[in-house]
């Protein structure tokens, strides 16, 4: 095992070419040796190609070009050659072994040592096997010992468990019979044998039930003879066998007498009923599959009943079935062939009688929603008595949502796909589902209100269960329509307040006919409302409602704003009358002030939703009317504030001889009473504007008469001829503005401070310099006035005297600033006088211009 391996020596190859046929696997002596003999080619064509040699024999034409070497010659030259082969050979093996001697002798001395190496591994082996063979004893006898004793013990332990459950069995049986007498002797008697009566039911069921498991443990999995926890069935003894039929009819009577209280409990609304129905369901192990039975039936029901009710083919027979009993006194009628759809003659019938089909559906559906409820209800109250788990915990096991849900889901279903049938197949049921839509929402409400006291439902004008909007959503082709309709009415009545035959005074003004008047904007207006309370009751339709009116207002404001005249002609204040583009703008900004003032009111009737909606509209309407007043009011102003300014060109310091008399008015006073006349009859006076006129007026009157007092304030120079010429335009002023005022229906004392500054500004003027400072003779004087006064007496300068400004921007500064400024620039004025003023002036004018300091700062000091 140890020696060395001698290497194959490779022969020449010359000499493998030699004797290639000899080294082929195929080589045959007998073969060979004919071939010599008979001078035939080895190997024969037909093996030549089955031939394996070191030539390519596996090629047939090459095989057969295999023949004998040339120098074999004849026999004996064969054998010759075999010989000399041979002898060369044994001289080669001869050559080999002596050149590998003492390899080949250490092979041979190591083949001795392997001998004994194999024998101790047999007698190894040979242990081993004894060895297996004393273990094979030990453990296979008490192994099938042990087999046959746990088959034993197994059929042993199923025989016992068949014969408690078979006992078990027997006791139930006995108890169900007990139960079912129970149940028998119970439907006899009223009043408590009815509480009696269910529960003897519930523990029926519960028996039903465990006889149940008991009957069906071993019917799911096949008993295999080893497992020992397999069971048997009991149904294999013949007394168990004899007591099923028994069991099965007592199941059926109870299932049957479940349903039944099912059915009476949720019908009668009965809680306790349905209650204790379910235990049995539950006890009976039926309870989910009885629930889902309900709420699919529920389902089916509500939507046989909504299609039914959008049935027209139904609808014509059971209005033609009225027509023909109210006809069939006549023998002869003619009888036309049945009609889907009504005609104007039945038109009347047929509406009748598809409200009152309506009216019916919704009275079932309420059932039926409180049918669902009350059961979901009684569902999450009962809850298994171990697990406590609730009873719909148990029914979702196999309901894909809780039956509230799947009952608002299949009727806004069934709502949405007969709307949208009925929509498209039918002009009546769109005619008078669109038309009647807010009919339809009332029902719809009653139907909440209806099912609010058994469902946590709730649809108020504040807040809506997504319940009641989803249901409402499914009718939105109705819905649709009736917005349409309500659209096209608003839209009719925008532009017939813009149309050319809108205007019925239109030949008897100036102003063009296609511009609207306070008519078409009232009209416009009550449109609107009307739209607004016809869908008010909803909150929902009204939103809808108030979209469409606010595009409506919007659609009027913007026609009118193209309408309005922004030339200088419409804000002309040089008279005798008043341009066309004024009167088109007074009827323009009247159409809209009409329009603004009934929905304004409206809106407080509304909830914030709708407000929020229409106010943008609402208070584009107000900006559109001012921005046609607002402009004139403006230029009427001015030319009031540029007429009073005036009264400066006038001297007042002039003396005027007594006896010819100084009653007449000044020349801007006469303007200024023309002018009011000509803006109360031509300018205000065409805008049909309501209240809104008496404010105008009143603010007007407020500025004239303000901005009289002020410019009368600041004249110096004022003689005694003066201050009476200056009275009698305060009286005229004063007369010409109660004037203006009544036309309003508005008296002096409505302008508040003002008309009491108008009044103490005459006394003023005849006061002594020590009155001035006397509250009793200057206490409706206003504090600027009276330091005004003071100033235009005396050596001081007036505050504008001091900045440099006219009269006329002195006044209109005050007249935009508040009176804590107008004090403050007159401090200002008699601090500059203080600084440089009276150093500029000579002792006699400094010494009086200090003793008017003191006055006004006395003056200061006590109006604070």
């Amino acid at each position: 095992m140890g020696g060395i391996l001698v290497p194959p020596v490779a022969p020449p190859k010359d000499i493998e070419a030699e004797y290639a046929i000899f080294l082929a696997p195929s080589f045959d002596p007998n073969s060979f040796a004919h071939a010599l003999l008979h001078n035939e080619p080895y190997p024969p064509p037909a093996q030549s190609t089955s031939a394996s040699s070191p030539l390519d024999a596996s090629d047939p034409a090459q095989a057969s070009k295999v023949v004998l070497p040339k120098s074999l010659g004849s026999g004996s030259g064969g054998e010759a050659m075999l010989n000399f082969g041979v002898e060369d050979l044994n001289r080669q093996l001869k050559a080999e072994i002596t050149k590998h001697h003492s390899s080949l002798l250490l092979q041979a001395a190591s083949l001795g040592g392997l001998e004994g190496d194999l024998s101790e591994v047999r007698r190894g082996l040979a242990e081993v096997e004894a060895g297996v063979t004393r273990l094979r004893r030990k453990i296979t006898v008490p192994h099938s010992s042990l087999s046959a004793s746990l088959t034993l013990l197994t059929r042993l332990r199923r025989a016992s468990s068949l014969a408690r459950r078979a006992s078990r069995f027997t006791v139930l049986a006995r108890r169900l019979e007990g139960q079912m007498a129970d149940i028998d002797g119970a439907a006899v008697g009223p009043g408590a044998g009815r509480e009696r009566r269910e529960r003897a039911m519930a523990e029926a069921a519960l028996t039903l039930a465990e006889i149940e498991t008991l009957l069906t443990a071993s019917d799911e999995t096949p008993a295999a003879e080893d497992d020992p926890e397999a069971l048997l069935p009991i149904r294999s003894i013949r007394a168990v066998e004899a007591n099923v039929p028994l069991v099965e009819l007592s199941r059926q009577r109870v299932a049957e007498e479940m349903e039944s209280t099912v059915q009476r409990g949720l019908n009668e609304l009965d809680n306790p009923l349905l209650a204790s129905s379910l235990q049995t369901a539950h006890n009976l192990s039926v309870l989910p599959s009885l629930v889902d039975s309900l709420t699919s039936d529920l389902a089916d029901l509500v939507g046989r009943k909504i299609k039914a009710a959008f049935d027209m083919a139904s609808l014509a027979k059971e209005v033609n079935g009225k027509d023909n009993a109210a006809t069939s006194t006549s023998a002869f009628v003619y009888k036309s062939r049945a009609r889907n759809e009504p005609t104007t003659v039945t038109m009347p019938q047929w509406t009748s009688a598809m409200w009152q089909r309506l009216e019916t559906l919704i009275s079932d559906l309420g059932a039926i929603c409180i049918k669902v409820y009350t059961l979901e209800k009684v569902l999450k109250l009962k809850k298994d008595a171990i697990t406590q788990a609730s009873f719909l915990d148990e029914a979702m096991t196999v309901l894909e949502n809780q039956p509230s849900l799947m009952f608002w889901t299949t009727l806004s279903r069934a709502f949405e796909v007969q709307a949208k049938e009925a929509v498209r197949g039918s002009t009546f049921i769109q005619t008078t589902l669109s038309s009647g839509y807010p009919r339809l929402l009332r029902l719809f409400q009653e139907f909440f209100s209806t099912i609010a006291v058994h469902t946590d439902t709730i649809y108020t004008q504040t807040q809506q269960s997504p319940e009641t909007v989803l249901v409402l959503r499914s009718i939105v082709a109705f819905e649709t329509l009736y917005l349409t309709r309500s659209t096209t009415r608003l839209g009719d009545a925008v532009g017939s307040a813009f149309s050319l035959s809108s205007s019925l005074s239109a030949s008897f003004t100036s102003r063009a006919p296609s511009v609207p008047g306070p008519n078409e904007g009232l009209a416009a207006a009550r449109a609107v409302v009307n739209e607004l309370d016809a869908a008010r009751f909803d909150p929902l339709l009204v939103k809808a409602v108030a979209k469409g009116a606010a595009q409506a207002v919007e659609m009027f404001v913007r026609k009118a704003d193209q309408l309005i005249a922004h030339d200088h002609a419409a804000t002309s204040i040089l008279g005798p009358l008043a341009t066309p583009s004024q009167h088109a703008n007074a009827d323009i900004a009247s159409s809209l002030y009409h329009l603004y003032s009934p929905l304004n009111r409206a809106l407080a009737d509304h909830t914030d939703l709708v407000r929020e909606i229409l106010r943008p509209a609402v208070d584009a309407t107000r900006a559109a009317y001012l921005s046609i007043s607002n402009p004139l009011i403006m230029s009427i102003r001015r030319e009031f504030s540029a007429i009073i300014t005036r009264m400066h060109r006038v001297d007042y310091a002039k003396n005027v001889d007594p006896g010819a008399g100084n009653s007449s008015a000044s020349s801007y006073m006469v303007d200024l009473t023309e002018k009011l006349t000509f803006v109360r009859e031509e300018l205000l006076g065409p805008f049909r504007v309501g209240d809104l006129a008496k404010e105008w007026a009143l603010d007007l009157a407020r500025f004239t008469v303000q901005t009289f007092v002020l410019h009368a304030s600041i004249i110096k120079s004022l003689g005694e001829s003066g201050k009476l010429k200056l009275t009698s335009d305060t009286t005229s002023l004063e007369f010409a503005i109660s004037q203006y005022l009544s036309s309003h229906s508005l008296a002096l004392s409505s302008m508040g401070d003002q008309f009491k500054a108008l009044r103490a500004f005459r006394p003023l003027l005849f006061l002594d310099n020590t009155q001035l400072t006397l509250p009793a003779h200057t206490n409706d004087v206003p504090t600027l006035i009276l330091l005004h006064h003071i100033l235009s007496r005396s050596v001081l300068p007036l505050p504008h005297q001091t900045h440099g400004w006219t009269e006329a921007e002195y006044v209109r500064w005050l007249n935009e600033h508040g009176e804590s400024d107008r004090l403050m620039l007159v401090e200002r004025a008699l601090a500059a006088w203080e600084k440089d003023g009276r150093d500029k002036v000579g002792e006699k004018d400094r010494e009086e211009g200090d003793k008017s300091v003191v006055v006004l700062r006395t003056v200061l000091e006590a109006r604070k």
